[in-house]
């Protein structure tokens, strides 16, 4: 039960400092201050996270060993960080790690344009990526019931995105753009995002099933080779021309990393978001790992729908967003298409009110008497249940 309620949280916090970098300023190596609009930096902070899992994990191996040696097996076997093989081919992270980058780079750069609580809202979609792609992968098979959540889902996403042009005229608080095609192309990076991030949900639940190794050690590999994938891109990045309003930085790139370092200087307050973050994306990817590995890809995304609601009243606890009706529907769309996919309400509600029928039908029969003693016996003037 620890494992979900950690992976809300550490979700949580993940977007609300990533949100608080993107609001502050620094000087950039023009002189001009300008807010930190450097998704390849924090998507290169998130791997380093994860990298950390990587050195956490030698240290485990190293007390893994130690209880080997006195023979704890118990001990060993329970605990989570410990139990399992460590021997694996590392290459076979390094297409998940890929879809990682990109979706986060996509995901980060969304987050700056629009607003935090349209963008957690948004990810809602990987679920409808998750279930195609596991159909075609993982031999699942879509229900009525999966297509009909679906395009639920699909409604709710719309009113997401009308609502979101339209309010941009009186809520601008922590938007860099006052502009509603801007905030459109935050929230379309946003769901383009989602396909990526199913295919790597979808990957991993595939190899994390199919073998025995620690959560732990899987999401430190992916944390190297997304490093260095993240390394390659950024130099990439950092020299193609951009146009508005990608190019909140001295030389108009998708990503000027000369800014960075400025920054920093300038003000030593974004330090605070970048180290938080780091730690916090340790957390939130091995205890997402650790929930594909032992449930499923999809229920991962039905957690996600608690960290909408914190992200939310935060959103307006700080002031950063204001209240919206509409909004408020579209995300109630959202949850009953997720809730519905999952079969983890509706369903059972429905069973067990039907149990709940069947039982005091079955016990108004028992009471009936049938002779004239009073004993009890079967009402001869009822229809037959089953013929």
């Amino acid at each position: 039960m620890y494992l979900p309620l950690i992976y809300v949280l550490s979700g949580a916090v993940n977007v609300l400092v990533l949100k608080w970098s993107d609001t502050l300023e620094g000087e950039c190596s023009d002189g001009k201050w300008r807010r930190f609009q450097h998704p390849l930096v924090q998507t290169a902070f998130m791997f380093l996270g994860e990298f950390l899992c990587f050195i956490t994990v030698f240290i485990y191996k190293g007390i893994f060993s130690f209880l080997r040696r006195r023979g704890q097996m118990s001990a060993e076997d329970e605990n989570i960080l410990t139990r399992g093989e460590f021997e694996l081919s590392p290459l076979r992270l390094f297409l998940p790690a890929a879809l990682d980058v990109i979706a986060s780079i996509m995901l980060l750069t969304g987050l700056y344009l629009t607003y935090v609580s349209s963008f957690q809202m948004l990810r809602v979609a990987a679920l409808i990526f998750v279930g195609i792609f596991s159909a075609i992968h993982l031999n699942q098979t879509l229900s009525a019931r999966h297509w009909m959540a679906m395009f639920t889902i699909s409604c709710g996403i719309m009113v997401i995105l009308s609502i979101d042009v339209q309010r941009v005229g009186y809520d601008r608080f922590l938007l860099p753009n006052w502009d509603s095609n801007a905030v459109l192309t935050g929230n379309l990076l946003v769901l383009c995002a989602q396909i990526f991030h199913a295919g790597k949900y979808v990957y991993e639940e595939k190899f994390l099933k199919g073998t025995n190794i620690p959560t732990m050690l899987v999401t430190g590999w992916q944390g190297v080779f997304g490093l260095l994938i993240t390394i390659l891109v950024g130099v990439c990045l950092n020299f193609l021309p951009s146009p508005v309003p990608l190019n909140h930085n001295s030389r108009g790139v998708f990503d000027d990393l000369g800014d960075v370092l400025p920054q920093l200087r300038s003000n030593p307050t974004l330090w605070a978001p970048l180290i938080i973050f780091i730690f916090s994306s340790a957390l939130y990817n091995f205890t997402s790992l650790t929930i594909i590995k032992y449930s499923s890809s999809a229920n991962r995304l039905l957690a996600d729908g608690l960290r909408v609601l914190i992200i939310w009243w935060m959103a307006f606890m700080l002031e950063w967003e204001m209240f919206n009706f509409i909004t408020v529907m579209g995300f109630i769309i959202l949850q009953m298409g997720t809730v519905a996919y999952r079969n983890a309400i509706f369903i059972e509600w429905y069973r067990s009110l039907i149990a709940s029928v069947m039982r005091r039908r079955y016990a108004d029969l028992s009471n009936d008497t049938g002779n004239d003693n009073g004993e009890p016996g079967v009402s001869t003037n009822r229809p037959a249940d089953a013929i």
